[in-house]
């Protein structure tokens, strides 16, 4: 191996532990992925994952900051492509924070028409969230429309949930027929977003896809193409997670 100052090194092992190159400012490289492919070996296409989703920002953009907890469901071309549940955080672009991440893989290594569906209140069943605010509007006929949901939800969220579901800010809660609450209920318990992409890889957590993993032992690391090679961590084709299950790989 030629090193940058011009110094070749000698040895009977090389281990390839470069990391991917997600997160190019902190030290992302796709060095790893070159010297294993010089070596013989193959490569899958490279994608951001764990990273945040770029949306529709209408929405999001109003709520910059807002944290909320949700089951998200990732649609593609009309069919579930993947589900998760716990913290989001809206942003200017679209949707950040754990729950959005694990979307991230699927969206980033797939085509056609993507939606991203948002249920805030996960451990309510329509029914009964349409039943709390029915008897909401009966125990608090003179509260403006704005607070319908204050307590259930951030603020700003149910605000712009209320607005969305273009219902009058200032009516009164007793002036609200049973169709205003469905389409609020329905925007609470099924938000839509239409998805763009991922904000990229330079702002990415870690890469999904490289160096294919038919290619090495699994018990040793060893290469079957370049005996005395081994490589590990992000550079092969194994991505987690969140939860530490990445760190926990490298």
């Amino acid at each position: 191996a030629r090193a940058v100052s011009g110094e070749t090194y000698f040895g009977d092992r090389l281990i390839i532990a470069a990391g991917g190159c997600a997160g190019r400012k902190l030290g992302g490289t796709e060095s790893g992925y070159a010297l294993l492919k010089m070596l013989g070996h193959d490569c899958t296409a490279l994608a951001p994952s764990l990273v945040q989703l770029r949306t529709e920002t209408d929405f999001v953009r109003a709520l910059k900051g807002v944290r909320a907890d949700a089951a998200l469901t990732l649609k593609l071309n009309g069919h579930t492509a993947a589900a998760s549940e716990g913290e989001l955080q809206f942003t200017e672009f679209g949707v950040s924070g754990p729950a959005a991440f694990e979307l991230s893989r699927a969206v980033s290594t797939s085509e056609g028409e993507k939606t991203l569906l948002l249920d805030f209140c996960r451990n309510i069943p329509e029914e009964g969230l349409t039943e709390l605010l029915t008897a909401r509007c009966a125990r608090f006929p003179a509260l403006p429309a704005e607070k319908l949901l204050t307590g259930i939800l951030q603020s700003r969220l149910g605000k712009m949930l209320v607005r969305r579901a273009e219902l009058d800010a200032s009516a009164a809660l007793s002036t609200l027929d049973a169709a205003q609450l469905r389409r609020v209920v329905g925007l609470v318990k099924c938000c839509a977003l239409r998805v763009s992409g991922v904000m990229g890889m330079d702002q990415a957590q870690v890469t999904a896809g490289g160096i294919s993993t038919a290619q090495f032992r699994a018990d040793t690391l060893e290469s079957r193409v370049a005996p005395g090679v081994f490589a590990c961590g992000e550079v092969l084709d194994i991505d987690g997670d969140c939860g530490g299950y990445n760190l926990q790989w490298a």
